[in-house]
């Protein structure tokens, strides 16, 4: 009678043993931290921020509200909604959905086509950018490792770089 072998081979089990080596090796270092995904997710929010902002200009044409976004060093948002000269951010301010406010461990910064903070990006009610964005842009997201960019194009089309 012959015995029916079951298991794995020795080289089997070497290879198997290699490959989970060096998938360990490969994707442990993204499990340990977070530094990499932050820029990922202000890229994100900065862009919903945006497209929201675009879309209150082009809903809420008699309105008095302010329809823009103040970029300011490692903050974006709307200063004051209801004055439009107000480009700085009061020491209470708190961010809605329009606005973040980045935690300094995070280390990261934005800015308008690489040009002084505080920068202005403002809607008309066509949805077409204005101010430091007319004509189009992009918004630089700097962290410490890379540099994420969001493009606003002329026509009003937001977009991730």
């Amino acid at each position: 009678m012959n015995k029916a072998v079951s298991g794995f081979t020795l080289i089997e089990s070497v290879t198997v043993i290699i490959l989970l080596g060096i998938l360990a090796a490969s994707i442990f270092p993204r499990f340990t931290g977070t530094r990499d995904y932050e820029i990922y997710a202000y890229r994100s929010q900065l862009i919903a921020a945006l497209r929201l902002t675009q879309q209150r200009a082009m809903q809420q044409t008699n309105s008095t509200l302010c329809h823009q976004i103040v970029i300011q060093d490692s903050r974006y948002g709307i200063p004051d909604r209801t004055d439009c000269s107000v480009t700085n951010f009061p020491a209470d301010w708190q961010p809605d959905l329009t606005g973040a406010d980045v935690d300094s461990r995070h280390n990261i910064s934005f800015d308008i086509n690489g040009n002084a903070n505080p920068g202005i990006i403002r809607f008309n009610g066509m949805g077409v950018p204005l101010d430091d964005c007319s004509g189009g842009c992009t918004v630089n997201i700097t962290g410490e490792y890379e540099v994420l960019t969001v493009l606003i194009e002329r026509q009003g089309y937001i977009r991730a770089g």
